[in-house]
């Protein structure tokens, strides 16, 4: 049985040594990054706006990790995640981007892409900063945290909401979380 604990920044390969042909993330003519899934009906592609690489990376390393078939497509800001939200099924994003904010971009999502979830997985940690994503229309909100289960949590809350939009995605398959930890019975403001 492989091992399902997750990768921690000491034993996740660097984003430019990744070389197998399982865990190489091809990198598309707009510099996104993407994780091959098994597409079936129940998988979920994430759009993942981070500007930090590293960051990027480790979300995309968790996913393929845990299996599930999640793919995962990285981008660095906000116009290069409009430009890519297509075929889409999630959006995380930081709030602190290169071309603007992680708010202003759930407005120009809502408005251009309707009831997507979006979820922040952010660096910022202001009350403010939190009720603004809310009121803007994010789906839920995390907190960077070097804490075992935050992408476990974040992967079973982008699920939830995905099936909640569309119960025809919904699949009996157990979720990511570790046992013991049920993220979908969390709040929806989710701090590690």
């Amino acid at each position: 049985m492989p091992d399902r604990n997750p990768p921690t920044p000491s034993d996740t390969p660097e984003p430019s040594r990744l070389t197998d042909s399982a865990a190489a993330s091809p990198v598309a003519s707009d510099g996104a990054t993407t994780r091959p899934v098994d597409r079936g009906p129940a998988s979920l592609t994430v759009l993942h706006v981070e500007p930090d690489p590293r960051s990027a990376e480790l979300l995309a390393a968790f996913a393929a990790h845990v299996g599930g078939r999640v793919a995962v497509r990285s981008v660095g800001g906000a116009a290069a995640a409009l430009a890519a939200v297509d075929g889409a099924d999630c959006v995380v994003t930081e709030q602190r981007l290169p071309d603007g904010s992680g708010v202003e971009l759930v407005e120009r999502l809502k408005r251009t892409a309707g009831d997507l979830p979006v979820v922040f997985h952010t660096t910022c940690r202001e009350e403010r900063m939190e009720a603004r994503a809310f009121g803007a229309g994010a789906d839920a909100y995390f907190e960077k945290r070097p804490a075992c289960g935050q992408y476990e949590r974040i992967l079973d809350r982008l699920r939830a909401l995905v099936e909640e939009r569309d119960p025809r995605r919904s699949e009996p398959a157990e979720p990511t979380s570790v046992a013991g930890s049920s993220a979908l019975s969390e709040t929806v403001r989710s701090e590690e």
